[in-house]
């Protein structure tokens, strides 16, 4: 293969030969005679000149010579497809779609359809080239697990503790291995562990599913189910499974080969499937992360099915409940406001269905308290103590705008959770019917295609699930979402709970962003980015809780950490301050502002004759923005006589240096805040959650200095303890990683909003 480059305005890249046996390509066309006439054209009609690369043309005439690539099966492939076309005259481009469905993936299935433009090829062609496409990328990916297959195979060799077989296929993926697979594939540890775990998989214990995949047979997402299905059993049992499920799953949808997935598990381990059922309830989490658009999905994952569908069974009573009522919007938003109503015990009243039952007393040990010692909000709540109107959320009203507190009654008048689909009594005690203009949940409650969480099944943004196609929106104006608390109730606030002192969520966000004088995005803990008129409203949610403590971070104009200080939480005076927060935790316990240097040299004017522009949301504390300038000014003084102290020394004049193991909180705060993360190249592990890793031993004479620490998480802490890895400190804050292939990555500070 060679570089191609002849040719203005040719296309470059690899170009590709065969030798093809033209005498029999030209009978097939109604050429008699062999290769001859100009620019590719041949008597009689034939391939024309397709331009540079065009594999046919540049072809000789005799016969197949063994290990040239594909040769025997290409030509087989273009006489079949120039036959077809009964001796017309077929471009090249149109031929290279013609054959590409007959070839096997590989690099000469690669080189047709690279001369094969999408746009210039027939109606029936362009199918078969995508799909023949979808093959190479099958088949590329198989390479590539079979690379890192190797990689962990190696690596385990290494390894004292790691024991492989005669085939190489080790007994688990080392750290090692994980490692370098993230950094080479610009993986997340998690992603890295999990593709190795794959890749020795599809290498040896799943080994006709990966040639199923470098076939073409099956695309990654088919093994990767296979995979994943069959983790949890052994071999043989893994192998029955496979044996079933393979030959048809290239014709499967995904959730047509989990569906099948599930069934072949079970029947190949009757007994061992209601065991991994319990064990994998142990397991049972409720996980929070970012969606796009400044949204989250809260999600409970391994849950009991029968409870999970209960639940979801009583949110959906509900939420028909909210709308017989007159509530706007479809089921599904209506849905997710009684899911978080719940949750926060701030759902506001629902009227019972029209003749229902009146409401039970509510003086029972289970009756709906709001954030009560039960955690119930009562079904119908609109909250207990501690969840009252939401500091900083002005304008919160019941959804629907015609609701007010109450107490103590669920959703419809009653869940539907003691009935049967029908609205029959099942025997179960509990709940009456709800009225008739409150259907019970039946089938239109179940699962549909575009809930399903995978990304191989799910919808796009503009799909079905955001229509309201199928969800009963009225069109009707959607009420708001619950209030958001501003403290947590006493009741479930414990010392030593592992929360933060003053509350259970973290915001950092720009100076200017708090000030209104710019909408650059705010970041939430465990969630990332937010919009700047939701990171004020959790300042204004911080306002409310005395314990919450407010850092400054003194940047560069690019947003490189200087310095770090803190100021004292503002003291209510008189009306002016914030409604005290009553007992309970506060819900933000922490606000970060970033504050560049630059506007400490020039800060913004400030005062009546100068009101700082301002978009909705909650107004900053009184007294906070100018509280944190000052702060920082005085930090940044500080910091710039540390610089002038390096520069004399010709380096780290280890001014903020300790003597002891463990650095000061001063120090603490800075190497955190100039992290940020762990300091792996690929790893986003927050720097406060892992440990204070001296670069250089301090054992070894390694200093507690800002030019000797780093953020690492606990599993890259070890790695770099591993006799194959090494990490040097070059700067302070700059690291390079040499792995053991003797391949160096960087990591740089972290950039903080400005």
């Amino acid at each position: 293969m060679s570089t191609d480059t002849a040719g203005a305005g040719a296309r470059q890249g690899l170009s590709w030969s065969w030798e093809l046996d033209f005498d029999a390509l030209a009978r097939c066309i109604g050429d008699e005679g062999s290769a001859g006439g100009a620019d590719g054209e041949r008597p009689g009609g034939g391939v024309e000149d397709a331009g540079p690369g065009c594999a046919v043309e540049d072809a000789e005439p005799g016969g197949v010579e063994d290990g040239v690539g594909d040769a025997e099966a290409v030509q087989r492939a273009v006489l079949a497809a120039v036959a077809e076309r009964g001796g017309e005259r077929v471009p090249a481009g149109a031929l290279a779609g013609m054959v590409a469905g007959r070839l096997p993936p590989g690099p000469d299935l690669a080189a047709w359809l690279a001369m094969a433009p999408a746009a210039d090829l027939a109606d029936r062609d362009l199918a078969a080239t995508a799909g023949s496409w979808r093959r190479i990328a099958s088949w590329a990916q198989a390479q590539e697990l079979a690379a890192v297959a190797q990689m962990a195979s190696r690596a385990a060799a290494r390894e004292e503790d790691i024991e492989t077989d005669a085939d190489g296929r080790p007994a688990r993926v080392p750290a090692s291995a994980t490692a370098e697979v993230s950094l080479e594939l610009t993986m997340s540890q998690c992603s890295a562990s999990w593709w190795a775990d794959l890749a020795v998989d599809l290498a040896w214990r799943l080994a006709a599913t990966g040639e199923a995949l470098a076939a073409g047979v099956i695309d990654l997402s088919r093994a990767r189910l296979i995979a994943e299905a069959t983790r949890m059993l052994s071999d043989q049992a893994a192998w029955a499974v496979e044996e079933k499920v393979l030959p048809a799953a290239g014709d499967m949808t995904t959730g047509a080969l989990r569906a099948a997935l599930r069934r072949a598990v079970i029947a190949a381990d009757r007994d061992g499937a209601e065991r991994r059922r319990k064990e994998a309830e142990r397991q049972a989490k409720v996980s929070l992360y970012p969606d796009e658009e400044s949204t989250a999905t809260l999600a409970g994952q391994r849950l009991p099915s029968v409870h999970a569908a209960a639940a979801m069974a009583r949110i959906k009573a509900m939420a028909r409940a909210m709308k017989a009522s007159g509530a706007g919007g479809g089921m599904d938003l209506l849905s997710a406001q009684v899911y978080l109503g719940l949750l926060l015990g701030t759902l506001p009243h629902i009227p019972p269905a029209e003749g229902a039952p009146p409401d039970p007393p509510d003086d029972g040990p289970h009756s709906g308290s709001g954030d009560g010692p039960h955690g119930g909000s009562g079904d119908g709540l609109g909250g207990g103590p501690g969840s009252g109107p939401a500091c900083g959320n002005p304008g919160s009203r019941p959804a629907g705008g015609a609701r007010r507190d109450g107490a103590g009654q669920d959703g419809a008048g009653r869940s539907g959770a003691g009935q049967d689909g029908a609205g029959r009594d099942s025997g179960c005690s509990g709940d009456d019917v709800p009225g008739d203009d409150v259907p019970p949940p039946g089938d239109a409650d179940a699962p549909r295609d575009e809930d399903c969480p995978c990304p191989d099944d799910a919808p796009p943004a503009t799909g079905l699930a955001g229509t309201g196609q199928d969800d009963g929106d009225d069109g009707r104006p959607a009420g708001d979402w619950p209030e958001v608390p501003a403290v947590i109730s006493p009741a479930f606030t414990r010392p030593g709970g592992g929360q933060a002192a003053g509350g259970m969520l973290d915001l950092s966000l720009p100076w200017r962003t708090l000030a209104g004088i710019c909408s650059e995005p705010g970041h939430l803990g465990r969630i990332g980015p937010v919009t700047a008129v939701q990171a004020r409203q959790l300042a204004g949610l911080a306002a409310c809780n005395p314990a919450a403590g407010w850092r400054i971070i003194v940047t560069t104009p690019r947003g490189q950490a200087i310095t770090v200080t803190r100021i004292p939480r503002p003291r209510p005076r008189g009306r002016d301050g914030p409604p005290p927060p009553g007992d309970g935790t506060g819900l933000a316990g922490r606000v970060t502002l970033t504050i560049p240097d630059d506007i400490l040299a020039h800060p913004p004017p400030r005062g009546p004759a100068h009101p700082p522009p301002r978009g909705p949301g909650p107004d900053p504390p009184g007294g906070t923005l100018a509280r944190a300038l000052q702060a920082a000014a005085r930090a940044a003084a500080r910091a710039r006589d540390s610089a002038h102290a390096d520069a004399a020394a010709g380096g780290c004049a280890h001014r903020s240096a300790s003597p002891a193991y463990r650095p000061p909180p001063r120090l603490q705060d800075y190497i955190t805040a100039r992290d940020l993360t762990c300091r792996f190249p690929t790893c986003r592990q927050p720097a406060w959650r892992g440990d204070l890793d001296h670069t250089i031993p301090y054992d070894k004479g390694g200093p507690t200095c800002r030019c000797n620490l780093g953020g690492l998480c606990r599993p890259h802490h070890q790695l770099k303890q591993h006799p194959r890895w090494t990490l040097e400190q070059t700067a302070p804050g700059i690291f390079a990683w040499t792995t053991p292939a003797g391949r160096t990555f960087s990591a740089t500070p972290d950039t903080h909003p400005v």
